[in-house]
């Protein structure tokens, strides 16, 4: 069983939509092929403006390679399993860092 975690930002260079599919490069290839079958946390980076935290979870059906970039792969979200959460989970809050365990 694999922890995954997928960054995701609303202005990526990456054909990602969250619910779908992962777009991401071959060299995070190993990473996400551990994650197939398992759940995957979206969080959403600390540079965005507003950033949501961690904001969602999917389950990671297959693996494959992008038929529309070469060198690049999809982490296919299995149909009907993305969540976003009610509340989305920031980094921190007025008592400093939040410990989360998933």
């Amino acid at each position: 069983m694999a922890f995954g975690i997928f960054i995701h930002r609303s202005d990526s260079i990456y054909d990602d939509t969250p619910a779908e599919r992962y777009q991401f490069p071959k060299q995070y290839l190993a990473r996400a092929q551990a994650s197939i079958g398992d759940w995957i946390i979206y969080y959403e980076p600390r540079k965005v403006p507003e950033t949501r935290g961690y904001f969602a979870v999917a389950k990671i059906d297959r693996v494959v390679a992008d038929p529309t970039a070469a060198g690049m792969y999809l982490a296919l979200i299995e149909p009907g399993s993305y969540l976003d959460f009610a509340t989305p989970v920031p980094f921190t809050s007025v008592d400093g860092v939040i410990d989360a365990v998933f």
